[in-house]
């Protein structure tokens, strides 16, 4: 089913557009901030319809999204788009959908909690190097509870942010400030 073309309204109808296309192409909200380079809580803002957000990183967002901007005059009629047909080779496998591992670790994380670890805060600290004080037992828990490979996989996506070796360096310093093992991760 094709996208009709969307006046943008701050708000709902915008936060639709970006929504259903996002499923379309079978990212995550994580997934997609990365390749917009916004944060997780930008997103989550214009996907529910935040009425002021910063037009400089919409525009980031329908990029990744193939979707465009049009201006009209007010009242007039919105231009048809003409849409594209996908072109499918066959011969060649889709690219399978990159794990949300960042996702993964907050449920791992906050499954024995009372109050869940947020993306934002996860990668705040993986970024920092400092966990935040009401929500070092989710560290602790991530750190003893999560598989190795979970946490290379966290490792290299919040790296995705960062100078190549920052985030590993950082969450070995967590590890060490709150007095965890850490499994390997390099």
């Amino acid at each position: 089913m094709p996208l009709s073309p969307q006046t943008w309204r701050p708000g709902k109808p915008l936060a639709d557009a970006v929504r259903t296309a996002r499923e379309r192409k079978g990212m995550t909200q994580a997934q997609l901030a990365q390749r917009a380079r916004v944060g997780l809580k930008f997103l989550y803002e214009l996907e529910t319809g935040k009425q002021t957000l910063r037009s400089d990183k919409v525009l980031d967002v329908l990029e990744v999204l193939g979707l465009q901007l049009a201006l009209t005059p007010a009242g007039a009629a919105v231009p048809q788009v003409q849409e594209t047909r996908a072109r499918y080779d066959v011969s060649r496998k889709p690219a399978p959908a990159q794990p949300d591992y960042i996702g993964m670790a907050c449920t791992s994380a906050s499954i024995s909690l009372r109050k869940p670890l947020a993306a934002d805060e996860l990668v705040r600290a993986l970024l920092t190097g400092k966990a935040p004080r009401r929500k070092r037992a989710h560290f602790i828990v991530l750190l003893e509870e999560a598989p190795a490979t979970l946490l290379r996989g966290l490792v290299a996506q919040v790296g995705a942010w960062a100078a190549p070796g920052v985030v590993a360096k950082n969450l070995r310093r967590i590890a060490a400030e709150i007095g965890v093992s850490l499994k390997a991760i390099d």
